[in-house]
């Protein structure tokens, strides 16, 4: 009895030594990546703060402008999209922001994949707009511009739009 624990003892260290090893030395993608509501100018900004090779740079993903927002409103509507963003860098769950309409309200929203709306049971709202907006226009111009598609939304040939909740350069 005493041989085979010993032996098993031997084969099963160097499996666990290289299992802890392996979990220490992974990346922790929370650190790398904060999403934050600056509210120091009169546009409130969602803004993605990247650190690569220790160098910190901050991205604008969403400017919370005026003629789609109150001042109290669009500093909610920030910090509450912020929040919502942060969560879904940590989480990995959602890659794609699009626009569409629940209950009548225009909506923008954080979905899994194109082809999929804000109604489909993993999308997250991050904010809504008036009724009589069009949420895709809207969507693009409060874009930043490192998420900002190179074209304007055009209704006439797509029903829907998807922008990518990582910049076009993205490191990793």
């Amino acid at each position: 009895m005493n041989k085979w624990l010993s032996w098993i003892t031997i084969g099963m260290t160097p499996i666990l030594a290289l299992g802890a090893v392996t979990a220490i030395s992974a990346p922790s993608k929370a650190s790398n990546v904060q999403v934050t509501c600056k509210a120091n100018t009169n546009t409130p900004t969602v803004t993605l703060t990247l650190v690569h090779g220790g160098t910190a740079k901050d991205y604008t993903i969403l400017n919370f402008l005026p003629q789609y927002f109150s001042a109290s409103d669009a500093l909610q509507q920030c910090q509450n999209a912020a929040k919502t963003l942060q969560n879904i860098y940590n989480t990995g769950s959602s890659k794609y922001l699009t626009t569409d309409k629940l209950n009548n309200q225009p909506v923008v929203c954080a979905v899994e994949r194109r082809g999929v709306g804000c109604n489909h049971y993993s999308a997250q709202t991050l904010f809504s707009l008036k009724p009589s907006e069009n949420p895709s226009q809207a969507l693009y111009e409060m874009l930043g511009k490192d998420f900002k598609q190179a074209q304007r939304p055009d209704s006439r040939t797509i029903s829907r739009t998807y922008t990518e909740t990582k910049p076009f350069w993205w490191p990793f």
